[in-house]
């Protein structure tokens, strides 16, 4: 009987676990198909005439914002009274008034709904919920109008919502057990009611949808940066490099239907999108992406050293890391590791003289980790033994490992 109730407990953590990976709603729109692939299967109804184009992963849909747009059948509408991650990304065109970009309501001032809505004057995002005439929760975040697409979710913990936003996060807003959403909304992309309203200042939505999901839990800001696709971005960090050496760009997806460097007399090719640059002093390096008549943008600095002229001294660690999982700053490495020509040890100690953390490889760094398992936050004492320039060195200092 025990092992048996045993068994159960880990079926049904194995169950809430694969669950928990999966969104409920799932309408990526490759293949041009409107489906939701989730596992609710909702019923999607075009408005209109919707087009296929380029999207992140594959195919989107562009939105004309005078009247195209998309419902989602009532089988959504139990989603959104507990627990959720409404998730998609979204390039925009409009330029003027209150852009509708998604919402769950039946009519325009109705209570017991919500909208996610842009504003192109103010380059600004709003998710506004209503609860009745006199609560409301409104959340807003800035948007940067250089990047072509953008990532979005809103996200309910409990009665916690917050909204995430290209890698930031409002505030928390606690919603108290005032919001019941009305369970004859209707969940819609660029179809808000308020854009059949005469007297309403919402347009609808003129740009592209695409990765549209739904999960019927809370994700938190660090699964929410994972799960970013850099679109229209060099993923290449700004980096040193000798005078005479070269860096080869790595390009994330674009939809572009062009592009244009800056500087295009030190790269190999600047007709491509990965060349390799090769720069003679110092630069910030520009492109530009044009689609759909919008321009985005994104930028790499490589500065540029000359070998002969190293100060072999000057090692540089970080005196602070935060080994969280959320990709920045998880690792302490040396900055300047081109003055290093071989490595003989990087070795980091705790108070007790512990040796927590060695090597010999000048690109490896510490994770934080020691044997396998998370060690405590504190001071950590580092040295580092190298040659430079034929002569031995020994830098040694300080370390806040963070948590």
């Amino acid at each position: 009987m025990f092992f048996r109730i045993i068994n159960l407990l880990l079926l049904s953590f194995l169950y809430i676990s694969l669950n928990a990976q999966t969104p409920i709603v799932d309408v990526d729109f490759d293949d041009c198909n409107i489906v939701d692939n989730g596992s609710l299967a909702a019923k999607l109804i075009l408005i209109d005439d919707a087009k296929c184009e380029c999207g992140l992963e594959g195919e989107s849909f562009e939105f004309d914002g005078v009247k195209d747009g998309i419902n989602f059948d009532d089988k959504v509408n139990f989603l959104f009274n507990s627990d959720f991650t409404l998730e998609f990304y979204f390039s925009v065109f409009n330029k003027f008034d209150i852009v509708d970009l998604v919402s769950f309501k039946n009519e325009c001032s109705g209570d017991s709904s919500f909208s996610i809505q842009y504003f192109p004057s103010i380059n600004e995002v709003r998710f506004l919920a209503r609860g009745s005439e006199f609560v409301n929760i409104e959340l807003r975040l800035p948007l940067d109008d250089s990047q072509c697409w953008h990532h979005f979710a809103v996200v309910r913990n409990g009665f916690k919502y917050f909204i995430y936003l290209d890698g930031k996060v409002s505030e928390n807003k606690n919603s108290g057990d005032k919001y019941v959403f009305s369970n004859r909304n209707i969940l819609s992309i660029s179809n808000n009611s308020c854009v059949y309203d005469i007297n309403s200042s919402f347009q609808r939505f003129k740009g592209r949808i695409d990765q549209f999901k739904v999960f019927n839990y809370a994700l938190n800001e660090l699964e929410l940066r994972k799960r970013r696709i850099l679109s229209d971005k060099i993923l290449n960090q700004d980096t040193t490099i000798f005078l005479g050496d070269g860096i080869d760009i790595e390009m994330g997806p674009t939809c572009a239907d062009n592009f244009n460097w800056s500087d295009k007399q030190d790269l190999s090719d600047p007709n491509i999108l990965n060349p390799t640059i090769t720069p003679e002093k110092s630069t910030k390096y520009y492109i530009y992406f044009l689609m759909k008549g919008k321009t985005c943008k994104d930028s790499i600095f490589i500065h540029i050293l000359d070998k002969d002229k190293l100060d072999c001294e000057k090692l540089l660690l970080p005196n602070s890391f935060t080994p969280n999982g959320d990709g920045l700053n998880d690792i302490i490495k040396i900055s300047n590791n081109f003055i290093v020509d071989k490595l003989k040890s990087f070795e980091v100690y705790n108070r007790w003289g512990t040796r927590v953390f060695r090597t010999i490889d000048k690109n490896e760094g510490w994770d934080g980790n020691y044997k396998n398992e998370k060690i405590n936050p504190g001071k950590y004492v580092y040295k580092v033994k190298y040659i430079c320039k034929d002569k031995e060195y020994l830098g040694q200092g300080i370390i806040n490992l963070l948590r």
